[in-house]
């Protein structure tokens, strides 16, 4: 072990610094040990048999060294520690399975031991990726310290994600987003331990997704020939986010919000020339013929290419939304109800029962789907993820079902910024103040349907356990925040999504209550977020600013209540 010179030395025991760092999301266990270590001018990592764990430590190696980061929150903690002159000289790996696959349900737990006594700190993971966990919290445990050196904070960490599914919807359909918006958010993703991007890629606007076996599609459904994701850049993507422990779960919504499908193959659509209103949840109408074989054999194709495009073992299918006077217009539909005396519901429920069993036996894919068919009275094999947007998660975990949680009060982060169809009368106030008459400029929607805007506070207030037993045969697996781009693109992207997403991926992560049962709350995770959201904007992504400064560097000065008077 190297000592510094005394000057130096002295220099660091005279200074006394927080005894923690603001670790976010907050690990399961961390007992810190009231010292730091200076890292060596040499630090280095052993143990790595993995190629996209080396690549990770090397990128956060760079990133420790170039953010020599100084906390910006001041702590109400007033424990403090004595730095030392031990000597901090790398990390080792022991990893148990080098070759897991970025999956539903792959192993992400580590331990982390960085010692008092400095040598080499120690990870024990049961794949790498857990490994890669450790190394973003082990960058949150690095800070700035005296003549240019870095410390970082010792402890013992135990960690495990508390949900398998941790997740971001980005919607590329209604606004293109370029790859490389794309990859930044899955970097953002990383910092944050999520380990999901569920790529809704195609909608009725645009279809921007190619396809080996129907090109013609995204050629005449994508906006432009510049607004394409090409078959290289889909593996771009899908690389990136492996490398980073994420996977990429495509979802090419089916049979409502396909009206992109009209331009190409206009004979397994229909009422694509209606005006919307009465037809569609938003323009353009246009869904797929649920009684057309030709259509079916579309559906098929384009979900066997895509597949097979996309390794995860989870495909979402969509299922969204579905008008049902939409198909009620059309005679041959019609005819099928007739035939085999059925209801237009019911042959909606026929076609997801075929498509569901296509993917899981021909497509050898877990199916996910919206919550749609099932609460309007389908049933299907339980087998099959639902996400919910609408209704509590307990709904369908109660029915044996695996759930992914996206609720729309909480999650929809585009929710909060008004309308946006066209030639909207409402929006003009007579009176220019609230009145009966007029509540949709005013209230808590403010002209948005999913109004209000969901606040980071908002949004950690969830409860993920709320309602579901013991006795559920279904399980939350996790959350998604869904991020629809109606309103949204490449120039918005990084403020809607952070910091608010970072404060779902500590309860996806860290769980809404802690291991000893006690809930977590905004004021016991306030401090340690204020200071994410700006080491966030220092790693270059564009988070939106929550507070003014001020509030980050005098505690308890924002707060709404007198910290004083509380008992």
């Amino acid at each position: 072990m190297k000592l510094l010179s005394l000057v130096a030395a002295c220099a660091l025991v005279s200074a006394s610094v927080e005894a923690k760092t603001f670790l976010f999301p907050i690990p399961q266990e961390v007992a810190w040990s009231g010292t730091t270590a200076i890292l060596s001018k040499n630090f280095s990592f052993q143990g790595i048999q993995n190629k996209n764990l080396q690549k990770a430590a090397d990128r956060y190696l760079d990133l420790i060294k170039k953010e020599r980061w100084v906390p910006v929150s001041v702590g109400t903690d007033n424990t403090t520690t004595t730095p030392t002159y031990n000597e901090l000289q790398g990390i080792n790996f022991q990893v148990s399975d080098n070759s897991a696959k970025v999956d539903l349900g792959v192993d992400e737990s580590y331990t982390l031991d960085v010692p008092e006594l400095g040598g080499f700190a120690n990870v024990r993971a049961a794949t790498w990726i857990g490994a890669l966990r450790s190394l973003e919290t082990f960058s949150q445990m690095v800070e700035a310290g005296e003549k240019e050196t870095l410390v970082a904070h010792t402890a013992k960490i135990n960690d495990a994600p508390t949900y398998v599914h941790r997740g971001i919807l980005l919607d590329t359909s209604r606004n293109y987003y370029p790859v490389k918006d794309i990859l930044r958010t899955l970097e953002a993703q990383s910092y944050n331990k999520m380990n999901v991007l569920h790529w809704h890629a195609t909608d009725s606007q645009s279809w921007p997704l190619e396809l080996k076996s129907l090109p013609e599609i995204s050629k005449k459904g994508a906006y432009s020939a510049k607004e394409v994701y090409t078959a290289e850049d889909v593996q771009t993507v899908i690389k990136f986010a492996e490398e980073r422990g994420i996977r990429i779960i495509i979802e090419i919504d089916m049979p409502a919000h396909t009206a992109s499908i009209v331009e190409s193959h206009p004979d397994a659509m229909i009422c694509t020339d209606v005006f919307w209103g009465p037809y569609a949840a938003e323009p353009p109408a246009g869904q797929l013929n649920p009684v057309s074989d030709y259509a079916h054999d579309i559906v098929k194709t384009i979900a066997k290419d895509v597949s097979e495009a996309f390794p995860d073992s989870v495909y979402h299918t969509g299922g969204d939304e579905i008008n049902t006077k939409c198909w009620d217009l059309n005679e041959d539909v019609q005819a099928y109800k007739a035939k085999n005396n059925m209801t237009t519901l019911e042959v909606w429920f026929e076609w997801t029962t075929n498509f569901l069993e296509y993917v899981k036996t021909d497509l050898k894919k877990r199916p996910m789907l919206w919550e749609d068919p099932i609460r309007d009275g389908g049933d299907y094999e339980k087998n099959t993820i639902v996400q919910t947007w609408l209704s509590p998660p307990s709904t369908y975990t109660a029915q044996g079902y695996d759930v992914v949680v996206s609720n729309f009060d909480y999650f929809y982060l585009d929710c909060g910024h008004g309308g946006w169809v066209g030639l909207d009368e409402r929006y003009h106030s007579p009176t220019q103040t609230e009145t009966p008459e007029d509540v949709h400029n005013y209230a808590g929607n403010a002209g948005s349907w999913c109004g209000p805007f969901k606040t980071w506070q908002r949004i950690y207030g969830y409860d993920m356990t709320k309602g579901i037993e013991k006795d559920h045969p279904g399980k939350v697996l996790g959350g998604e925040l869904a991020m629809w781009a109606e309103q949204t693109g490449p120039t918005v992207i990084d403020g809607r999504l952070w910091p608010r997403s970072a404060s779902a991926a500590e309860m996806y992560w860290s769980g809404s209550y802690d291991r000893a049962g006690e809930r977590r709350t905004v004021k016991q995770s306030s401090e340690r977020f204020y200071d994410w959201v700006y080491r966030l904007q220092a790693r270059g992504i564009n988070a939106e600013p929550v507070q003014p400064k001020y509030c980050a560097t005098h505690p308890n000065a924002c707060d709404l209540n007198d910290p004083s008077l509380e008992a």
